[in-house]
């Protein structure tokens, strides 16, 4: 369909394996092929290690995301409250503009360092499972 000459198109799913460096074509890995950066692998001593580092990770996470959810349920949840303290729009013209203002601009802001910080964060819980997974 493209230009001729131009390459065909691979979809990589993975590493590629090197094969015959070591016989039978297979990695260094015990025949498992290589590991994915950032990829939790199983260790020596066995399933048990992994799993554990596993739930750990996802307890890690979880807890990660309650508190993400618990920020924004402190910081956005009381606008309603705030907004029925505030007077009739109809008396105060500006009134209904502060409301639009707060939920149209200042909501978002809070929004992206909330999820700034729980990406970073969550990397960092993978990147320290992906580490202590190597170590082991």
């Amino acid at each position: 369909m493209g230009a001729p000459g131009t390459p065909r198109r691979e979809v990589v799913t993975g590493t590629p394996r090197a094969a015959g460096a070591d016989g039978g074509g297979r990695g260094s890995h015990g025949g498992r092929g290589h590991a994915r950066p950032g990829a939790v692998r199983a260790s020596e001593e066995g399933p048990a290690v992994e799993s554990l580092a596993l739930r750990a990770l996802i307890r890690r996470q979880l807890r990660l995301g309650l508190l993400a959810f618990g920020l924004l349920v402190v910081l956005l949840g009381p606008l309603p409250l705030v907004f029925t303290t505030l007077p009739d729009t109809g008396n105060l013209p500006g009134s209904a503009l502060i409301v639009w203002a707060v939920l149209g601009v200042a909501v978002y802001p809070a929004l992206v360092v909330i999820g700034r910080w729980y990406v970073v964060r969550a990397e960092r819980n993978e990147r320290d499972t992906a580490d202590l997974a190597e170590r082991a």
